[in-house]
């Protein structure tokens, strides 16, 4: 099945919408004051992270590479971008359970922990890496060389 235009036209739309909607959670998770709205922040914020990531991989697989069976040559090709987006989901459920904790557990005015801080310098330091690698592969797989069937395939999966 070939990706066509406007489907892979859709898919990047919702592609770039779920970025979009990241980057305005984790600017807007500074300012809830209640726990309750914390709370609803980071799990729309998490769900958006997980379909992002089946948006991705939905488009994954729908490639030539994918349906005959030449798994390795995309595991290969976007290895980073999966490694990238499991550590910056880690780390945003790592800090949405830390921040939510500790919102639970103590005032609403009290100090943060130092290991919140971390988590927090983590996550954010990560999620510039997590939009650049996303969006890379999600204009990569874009390439209609995965699309077909095409020389320089067999010239990767056949040993020399």
């Amino acid at each position: 099945m070939k990706l066509s235009t406007p489907r892979y036209t859709f898919c990047l739309f919702f592609q770039f919408t779920f970025i979009f909607i990241d980057l305005v959670f984790n600017c807007v998770s500074l300012f809830p004051r209640s726990r309750d709205g914390l709370l609803v922040l980071f799990i729309f914020q998490d769900l958006f992270l997980v379909l992002s990531i089946t948006t991705l991989l939905m488009t994954f697989f729908s490639t030539y590479l994918f349906q005959a069976g030449l798994v390795e040559v995309l595991v290969r090709k976007f290895r980073v971008c999966g490694a990238v987006c499991a550590a910056y989901v880690c780390a945003s459920v790592a800090l949405h359970a830390a921040w939510l904790l500790q919102r639970w557990r103590s005032a609403p005015a009290a100090a943060s922990a130092p290991a919140l801080l971390v988590l927090f310098t983590l996550h954010r330091c990560m999620s510039p890496w997590y939009y650049f690698f996303y969006k890379r592969a999600a204009l990569r797989v874009s390439d209609p060389r995965f699309y077909e069937d095409m020389d320089w395939i067999n010239r990767r999966v056949q040993p020399n």
